[in-house]
């Protein structure tokens, strides 16, 4: 087991007799099991993380569990290297794909004034840039799509075709793409791995990277590495309606989570780049 810095554990407030068991499955943060006399907690922690890491997702979180209908773990602390949360666990129960529907929904139901986010955030490793803004597709543009593009032509990953097909299809998504009746506040990487089964069955979501958007870009997500039932996708949309073009552009709002996953792990996620590329801009 990785050794988490005892002035970190006592930062944390945690017991010195509390038991510690490592959590598997992230591949960021170093995350633990920690079961003290009284209470038990989720710790995740990173010996060198960006700045103002922990504190970012700590806000998040706490932004989605005051939203009527979600849940999202309890922030216990955080500091420079660790965020400590409520441990989360239960049984899945035969509403449990229903109930994350409608979790879902109830998210997308909160309204945000504008566009956007009032500070920058991280999608996974990577930097995720925000800003206020009137126009939706303006923000997807510049805060969502064009970064991406930059760093992978920063990480060599940008040839010229791939370069000359991104660039035109940002340049015209106003052709495929509407500005959404409301700033919808968005999970940001809504994942089938982001989401767990609590007490009573009851969902969580975890590890959001929010802005106020479009929710088709939440789903956009749900849908590029399956995950989420029938069952889940019908309790949603009894509660929000799904437009019609969904299909049409769903791949536009993957296009930016396949370019992160580009910068992160590599040109094993081109092929699914160009493939996205080439339906739109040929």
């Amino acid at each position: 087991m990785a050794m988490i810095p005892s002035n970190v554990l006592t930062k944390a407030g945690i017991d010195e007799d509390a038991a510690i068991d490592t959590v598997g499955g992230g591949d960021i943060n170093q995350a633990f099991h920690i079961r003290g006399k009284n209470n038990r907690y989720f710790l995740k922690w990173h010996e060198d993380p960006p700045h103002r890491f922990f504190q970012k997702e700590a806000r998040q979180l706490s932004m989605l569990g005051n939203v009527p209908g979600v849940n999202a773990p309890e922030v216990v602390r955080f500091g420079d290297q660790y965020l400590l949360l409520a441990w989360i666990e239960g049984n899945p129960s035969p509403r449990t794909e229903e109930k994350l529907g409608e979790l879902i929904a109830d998210l997308h139901s909160e309204k945000g004034e504008r566009f956007g986010f009032d500070e920058d955030n991280f999608l996974g490793t990577l930097p995720q840039y925000n800003a206020i803004t009137d126009r939706w597709i303006e923000f997807y543009a510049n805060y969502r799509l064009l970064p991406q593009m930059d760093e992978a032509e920063k990480r060599g990953k940008l040839p010229k075709e791939r370069k000359k097909k991104a660039r035109q299809l940002v340049e015209n998504l106003h052709h495929w793409l509407s500005e959404p009746a409301y700033p919808a506040l968005l999970h940001g990487d809504l994942w089938a791995g982001n989401w767990l089964v609590g007490p009573g069955g009851a969902p969580y979501i975890i590890d959001p990277a929010i802005s106020y958007g479009d929710p088709a870009f939440d789903r956009a997500m749900m849908a590029l590495f399956g995950g989420y039932s029938t069952r889940t996708m019908n309790s949603y949309e009894a509660k929000i309606k799904r437009s019609q073009q969904e299909e049409e552009i769903l791949p536009l709002y993957q296009l930016y989570f396949l370019f992160a996953h580009l910068n992160m792990f590599g040109e094993m996620y081109g092929s699914s780049v160009d493939r996205i590329l080439k339906r739109y801009v040929g």
